[in-house]
Order: structure tokens, then sequence, then C-alpha cells
């Protein structure tokens, strides 16, 4: 039945014994929340706070940093209209503009991704023209038809996940009802339903773990095409990385509240149930070791780090703990999980930079390894992680993890003050101070190796594809230390941005955050722009700037958990 994860007996399944005893523990425990997190699915939030640590945000803000920047709150509000209209007028209805040309794209399954990625966005900042024109859409998409493939993952924090926000943001009274009818709002929540069901299949293996497409025609998961992942076709089953299994708990468990139907958050349990509960030997106490094999279970590699593919995992375990009810033994569970993880982070990835000719200070990175290599390198996406970790800081009264999320804080901000453009790359390496006399990655060319002078670190990939995640970490740092600091970074960040990435048609990508004199590049942005907008600038980008520029209450931290695509959902106790 569609929604369902159907349970069939499997060539695959190497242990039935030991699968159904964790598919009926989750099962009860799944029952258990319907009964005391879902009995009334309409209830309206009323305030309370995590039953873990103190209170999330600032308490004691000085000399007004808790108050709105007003200036600035209204450049980014702007930027949000400019990128808007600019995809309305040019490209409404595709998944996103090519902010350059002018054209459009559809990589996301034609259903307009960026009008329901940008959609909370629009309501925080209160566009309510922008917000009427974009729910007039969504209620009438058909997410359940496609010509493409469907990939769950991104399908349930892009469009899933801004879906169900939309509909808690209703029911908070962020939205007014003169924005947004009852009955659209209504509409808004079916539509979430379609999509979840006709993503049941992805859910239908003998672990639980999701397929990494699904088919929607057909009704039934299936693998990565070669073409697309052809890094994993060497296994003998589909395999998937952890934040591909483990980042839909927030979504699917906010959509059974709404709907009092539990098979969404039993789906998403089971999901991630072989990463939390895993029977598989681990080098490092919490770290996943991956990829793992979707059919059985197991690591086929030997893969540990906190980076792309494998972030939002750890960033689920600890969030979940700010949005589920306070129940043990589950939720003691994924605490006790991401602390452990948490810790591994910190003593066997965190990277200190050696002192470089030009640049003797030094500067704290996140590095990897791969079975027994350790790799000094790391990805924007990376920078997730100091906001991943506050958070915990303060949920947790671990004040040792705070300590060590501003340090790699810091290193970030080290990687966007480096550039000529004043914009982090992509991804990057640098020389480890301790432990590695030959590291596997050293600056080799005469680029790379004026770039390691300069600032201690060279870039591997000197693209800047808008993403968000150190404008994440600096809106959870101002609005948990209340420092004015990170204010101030954001803005010189934004102002990069604005300088070098706007476009004709939108904000582009950059392909180069070292080039950005005249001369560098040829005609109007060629060479110098990428053609591509990701929704993920509107939804997450500029959001969190805004918030970061505006009042403290607005999205406050002790009320909302954010998902890993910048939607707010309700904590309910």
């Amino acid at each position: 039945m569609p929604g369902f994860r159907r349970w069939s007996k499997s060539k695959f399944d190497k242990n039935p014994t030991g699968t159904f005893k964790l598919l009926a523990a989750v099962l009860v425990i799944t029952f258990y929340l319907i009964i005391k997190e879902f009995e009334d699915p309409t209830v309206r939030f009323n305030g309370s706070v995590p039953k873990y640590g103190a209170k999330i945000q600032c308490e004691h803000w000085t000399n007004g940093t808790g108050r709105a920047d007003e200036e600035k709150a209204d450049k980014v509000r702007e930027a949000m209209k400019y990128t808007f209209w600019k995809y309305r007028e040019n490209a409404w209805g595709s998944d996103d503009i090519l902010p350059v040309s002018g054209g459009s794209s559809s990589s996301r399954n034609g259903w307009g991704a960026f009008i329901v990625d940008s959609a909370t966005t629009l309501v925080l900042m209160g566009l309510w023209d922008e917000l009427a024109l974009s729910v007039e859409h969504i209620v009438t998409v058909d997410f359940t038809k496609t010509d493409d493939l469907v990939d769950p993952f991104e399908t349930t924090i892009r469009y899933l996940g801004g879906l169900v926000s939309l509909v808690d943001l209703y029911d908070a009274g962020v939205i007014p009802d003169n924005a947004v009818s009852k009955d659209a709002r209504d509409a808004i929540l079916q539509q979430a339903v379609a999509l979840a069901n006709a993503l049941g299949p992805a859910y239908d293996t003998p672990t639980g773990m999701p397929w990494p497409r699904v088919d929607f025609a057909q009704s039934k998961g299936i693998a990565d095409l070669p073409s697309v992942s052809s890094q994993y076709a060497k296994y003998e089953n589909p395999v998937i990385g952890p934040a591909r299994a483990g980042s839909s708990i927030l979504e699917n468990r906010v959509l059974t509240r709404l709907t009092g139907d539990p098979i969404y958050a039993q789906n998403a349990t089971l999901a991630w149930a072989p990463l939390v509960w895993s029977k598989w030997y681990r080098k490092y106490n919490g770290m996943i070791e991956a990829p793992i094999d979707i059919i059985t279970g197991a690591p086929v590699g030997r893969q540990r780090h906190w980076d792309g593919g494998h972030d939002s995992y750890y960033e689920y375990l600890m969030k979940i703990t700010l949005l589920a009810p306070t129940f043990d033994p589950y939720l003691s569970r994924y605490r006790e999980k991401f602390s452990l993880a948490a810790g591994s982070l910190r003593n066997h990835y965190a990277s200190r930079s050696a002192s470089a000719p030009d640049h003797t200070m030094q500067h704290l990175f996140l590095a990897r390894d791969d079975d027994q290599w350790f790799l000094n390198k790391q990805s924007h996406l990376a920078c997730f992680a100091p906001g991943t970790l506050l958070l915990a800081s303060k949920a947790y009264a671990q004040e040792n993890l705070g300590i060590f999320a501003l340090a790699l804080l810091e290193g970030c901000r080290h990687t966007y003050d480096s550039t000529p453009s004043k914009i982090g790359p992509e991804a990057w390496s640098w020389i480890p101070k301790f432990g590695y006399d030959e590291p596997i990655y050293s600056p080799t060319t005469h680029r790379e190796k004026e770039e390691w002078r300069a600032s201690g670190f060279w870039s591997t990939d000197a693209r800047y594809k808008g993403r968000p995640e150190y404008i994440e970490s600096l809106f959870y740092a101002h609005r948990i230390t209340g420092e004015a600091r990170f204010r101030e970074w954001a803005w010189d960040a934004f102002t990069a941005m604005e300088k070098h990435c706007k476009a004709p048609y939108g904000y582009a990508q950059l392909a180069d955050v070292y080039k950005v004199e005249l001369g560098q590049w040829s005609g109007e942005g060629e060479g110098r722009w990428i053609d591509m907008q990701e929704s993920f600038w509107a939804a997450e980008t500029l959001k969190y700037l805004w918030l970061t520029f505006s009042d403290a209450n607005i999205a406050s931290l002790d009320r909302w958990v954010f998902s890993t695509e910048g939607h707010p959902f309700r904590m309910i106790r």
C-alpha cells in the first residue's frame, strides 16, 4: 500500500531473527510515541522548552545585540525579493532559474523546487504577496507524477520539509489568516501526505534503509544508475551514505504529528535504526563507517567523517532530541550516540594547520579518514558542524563542545577572510601541525603553494555554490553566544556575495573565489559565474543571513528546530 514500508522475506536477509527483533522494538516505540506525542495533532505550540540542558538562546543580551539590525536585515530581505521576482518573471514553475542567462532548470523532478523550498523564508520575512503566489502553485502540483527518478533524500529535505514546515508555521500563528487560508493550509498538508506516500517504497528494504532512488511510475525503489553514482557501482547491492539514511526523521515525525498517522515516523525511525543501533565494529565511538549496504546493513567501506554524505545524520541525531518528546530510552540513545560522535570528531578529526611562511596563525579544520588513510581535506559542507555542536553545548550543558565549535567556526571564517572575494571555496586542504610529516595532500602546483604560503591552506575546489553552512553556523553562534562579532562576519559574507554573485537574473555561483579582478575573466561575467542557483540559496543562505540580523525572538531556538534545509519545525514536548 502507498506510504507503507512493506515487509517481505528477502533472499538478502541474512539475519531474519535479529531484523525482526529490531522491527518489533521500533514498532512498539513508535506506537508509544504516537500515543504520547501525537494524541492531539492540532495542538498549538505552548512555548515549552526541551528537557535536556538550559535554554538554548542567549539569555543576557548586551548592547542591543539581540534586537534587530533593521538596515542590514532589510538589505538581505531585498536580496530575497530580487531572487524571488527574477525567478517569478523568468522561470516560474521550473525547479531553478539560471541566474546568468535567465533560462530554467528542472533537476528536482519538475515540481518547482525553488517555490517549495523558499516558501518558509518568505514566511519568516513577512513577504506575503510572494508567499500567496507560492502557495497558489504548491496546492496545484501533482507530487506523485514525474518523468524522472526521485531522490528520497533531496525530495524529503527540500520538498517534504518545506511543506510540513509551512503547516507548522501556520499552526503556530506565524502566518496570518489573511495571507494563507485554513483551506490552503489543509491543502498543503494533503500535498505533503501525497508526497510522503509516494516516497513510501523507498523504505521497502530488508533493513529499512532507503533505496537511493524511487521510480514513482512503478512505485518501487531502485539502485542509483551507474552514471549517477559510479563510485558505488562496484558493490553487489545498492549502497548509501549515512546522510541519505539518517536525514528524514525530523520531517517525517512532524508529518506524523500533523496527521496522527504513525507510518511516517515509523519509516524514518527504521531508516536510521541500522546506524543508531549498529552491530558492526567501529574504529571510533559513534562514527559511522560507510558506504553501507542497504540490503544487509553492513558497511562496505571505511569512510568516516562529518563532511558531505555523512553530515546531516549527525545533525539529526542532535536535533531529534530537541524536536521529539522527552522519552527514554530512544532520546537518551540519540543523545548518547551524538555525544560519542562529537567526542570522536574532536579527538580524532580536528586538525590544526601548521604555520605557513607568510601566515603564522594556526586554524582548526575537520579532516576525514578512509580506511587507514587520514585525509587532510574539508569541504564547505562541514562548516555546518560548529552550529550543531553549539546547539548541543547548550542543550546538553557540555561547555567543551561550545569551545570546540567556536574554534571550528573561526577556521571556516578564515577560509572566507583569506580569498580576494571574501567568500570561502568549496573545498580546501592544509598541512597538519601534528602527527603527519608527509600528509596525504600537499600543495603541488604553483597556485596551491602560493595560497598555502599566504593563508596556511589551499583550495582544492575554488568554486562557491551559494552554500549556507558557514552562514548557518554564524546564525547559531550569534543566537547562542550573543556576541556581536558573528553579525559582523555575516555582514562581511553577505556584502561579498552581493558584490560578486549578483547576476542579471538571480545570484550565480562563482567559478573561482580567488578571481575577482577585471581581466581575470572575459565578457559580461563569462568565466566568472556558473549559471546555476540552487534552491538552498533562498531556503537557507538568505534565511540564515536575515535571521542573524533580525530580532532574536523571531524563530527562537528555544521554540523551533531547523531542518538540514533550513525549514523550522515546532518543538512539542
